[in-house]
């Protein structure tokens, strides 16, 4: 039931900032302090990868046995994530208040990794 709720949480996560991105790309970009009209174009085709991944978390959802090892490309791309903010942060091209959705995909990171650790098979003993 826990990893139900875990990567049912995470996909509604992803699909929540998707549908954002895809109808409100200026609050986002707005967060980052970016005013570019041609950033609004980018952070809508970002919306399709940030979509699929939650998707993805859906399917790992309804069958982890199944989707497991999509939690492994989670656990990658959301640590790549929070690394490219917290470069941004760490050399003041953004301010805190945008690095929340890459801190909480951090804590999905690590849940995830989590996930797999505990669910993995061990092997046969012979």
């Amino acid at each position: 039931m826990y990893d139900q709720l875990l990567f049912g949480v995470a996909a509604a996560w992803n699909l929540g900032a998707a549908l954002m991105l895809l109808v409100n790309p200026g609050f986002m970009l707005g967060r980052l302090g970016i005013h570019d009209s041609a950033a609004l174009l980018l952070a809508q085709s970002f919306a399709s990868s940030v979509g699929t991944w939650g998707i993805g978390y859906g399917l790992i959802a309804i069958n982890a046995k199944r989707f497991r090892d999509f939690a492994w490309l989670g656990v990658l791309s959301k640590t790549i994530f929070f690394m490219i903010y917290a470069a941004a942060f760490l050399t003041d091209r953004i301010g805190g208040p945008a690095m929340a959705p890459a801190v909480i995909d951090l804590v999905f990171a690590a849940l995830f990794l989590e996930f797999l650790l505990r669910t993995r098979t061990k092997p046969d003993a012979h």
